[in-house]
């Protein structure tokens, strides 16, 4: 009998399907209605941030990272407010708020930051052996 995916391994796959078809979408929006290049960033921090959340939630990740959900929500954020705050300026002509973008830019670099020194103890743990 098959057990359901924990809830905590699911839920960043949701969020890496929705920003890879939203980086898609604003890659159209870029070449043709945006010549800002903010819409352009939006879809090209979209586009390769969606895969490391996939990735998260793989079953074997676990083995490695034993807290895949704390570099997913830091991901996650960070692209809600990056990706947000560059498609904001384009299309409501303001911010979402004064630092969104840097604000979330630097939670994407802490998200890969935490897989790193998340994977460091099993790194350790098989030299170890």
């Amino acid at each position: 009998m098959r057990h359901s995916p924990s809830p905590v391994l699911v839920w960043p796959a949701l969020v890496g399907g929705l920003a890879g078809a939203a980086g898609v979408a604003l890659s159209a929006v870029a070449a043709h209605i945006d010549s800002s290049g903010f819409v352009s960033a939006a879809a090209a921090i979209a586009l390769a941030h969606a895969p490391v959340l996939i990735v998260l939630c793989l079953p074997g990740v676990r083995d490695v990272l034993r807290m895949p959900a704390l570099p997913a929500l830091l991901i996650s954020l960070g692209l809600i407010l990056f990706c947000g705050d560059m498609t904001a300026r384009v299309f409501l002509d303001h911010s979402l708020f004064a630092n969104a973008a840097p604000t979330g830019g630097s939670l994407l670099i802490l998200g890969w930051l935490t897989i790193a020194a998340l994977a460091l103890p099993a790194l350790f743990a098989r030299r170890a052996r």
